[in-house]
Parts: C-alpha cells; sequence; structure tokens
C-alpha cells in the first residue's frame, strides 16, 4: 500500500469477528514497529504481545476498551523503560513512534486497530505494572488492539486534513 494512502486510511476499530493473525504478519507488523525512530537511538522499550486475548476482561473496570481487546486477535502492550532514558519525554515520544508504526503495518496488512492511552499512575496503568510483573522504570505507555475488523467507521472515512491548523513561521 502506498504509504499516503495508509495513514489517510487507518482508522480505530472497536469490533472486530474472530479471525487469528498469520504469525509471519504478527512477525511483520512488530518489525515494523521497532523500526521506529528514536531519539539518540536509545530505543526505550520493550513490546508484551498476546494472541490469547481473553485475559483483558480482567481490566474492563478500570479500562473499559479492554472488553474490546478479549476479542481481537493481537495486543501489543507498548512498555516505556525510563532507565534507558534520563529524559521521560523522549522515551513516551520514541514509545508512540512504535506504536503509530504498528498500527499503520497492521492497516496495510489488511487488519484494524486501535490506540488506547495509558494514563501515568491510573489504576489501570498501576494494574497492568502489577499484573505484566514489569520491573522498576518500566511504564505502560500504550496498549494496541489488531484483528480482523467487525465494522468500518463510516464517519472517519473522511479528510481530516484542516489547514486552519497550520502556521508557517510563526503561530
Amino acid at each position: 500500500m502506498e504509504t499516503l494512502k495508509c495513514i489517510e486510511g487507518r482508522q480505530s476499530v472497536r469490533k472486530y469477528v474472530e479471525a487469528e493473525i498469520p504469525q509471519k504478519d504478527v512477525d511483520a507488523i512488530l518489525k515494523a514497529g521497532l523500526e521506529a525512530p528514536s531519539a539518540m537511538n536509545r530505543r526505550p522499550y520493550e513490546l508484551v504481545v498476546n494472541v490469547d486475548n481473553a485475559f483483558w476482561r480482567g481490566f474492563a473496570k478500570a479500562k473499559p476498551t479492554c472488553d474490546i481487546a478479549a476479542e481481537a486477535a493481537l495486543s501489543v502492550l507498548v512498555v516505556g523503560d525510563s532507565n534507558k532514558n534520563p529524559t521521560p519525554e523522549f522515551m513516551i515520544e520514541d514509545c508512540s513512534n512504535v506504536s503509530q508504526n504498528i498500527l499503520l503495518a497492521a492497516y496495510d496488512l489488511g487488519y484494524g486497530s486501535l490506540w488506547c492511552g495509558i494514563k501515568f499512575g491510573s489504576d489501570f496503568y498501576k494494574e497492568l505494572i502489577s499484573y505484566f510483573k514489569l520491573p522498576d522504570g518500566y511504564m505502560p505507555v500504550s496498549l494496541l488492539i489488531i484483528g480482523k475488523a467487525g465494522e468500518r467507521n463510516v464517519a472517519q472515512d473522511r479528510d481530516r486534513f484542516e489547514k486552519a491548523k497550520i502556521h508557517y513561521g510563526r503561530f
């Protein structure tokens, strides 16, 4: 798929149909994520990958989106390692680059996806650290839900370009 068409066409999917993702596609999606640019090439991230996602239902009270994750074929928890990067802003940005690459690669391969932010210090954040036994300094940054889309949100099939948001030179 052409890059600009991929960026323009990807949308958030909140309903999935039961269908496995072949391992070669999972590998391609994860590889794309790890090809993301990283400040000073510190690469302060790890990926927690799951294909058996029913366990996400246990998190639905803290984050209702987890019910969606439980239905998807693939989930990727992007975890930042603050031990590798002394500036947390860059760590978050690096993890965001990984997340975006994964979402675009999934769409390019014909899958739907949903980005779920994780609020720092929230109950959900704390539950993830405990459940996944994240070491000190490791922070859950985003949950990516991927699978065969069960719907296409026609409302998102619009041009999101807003010229008024672009300022050349100065604000």
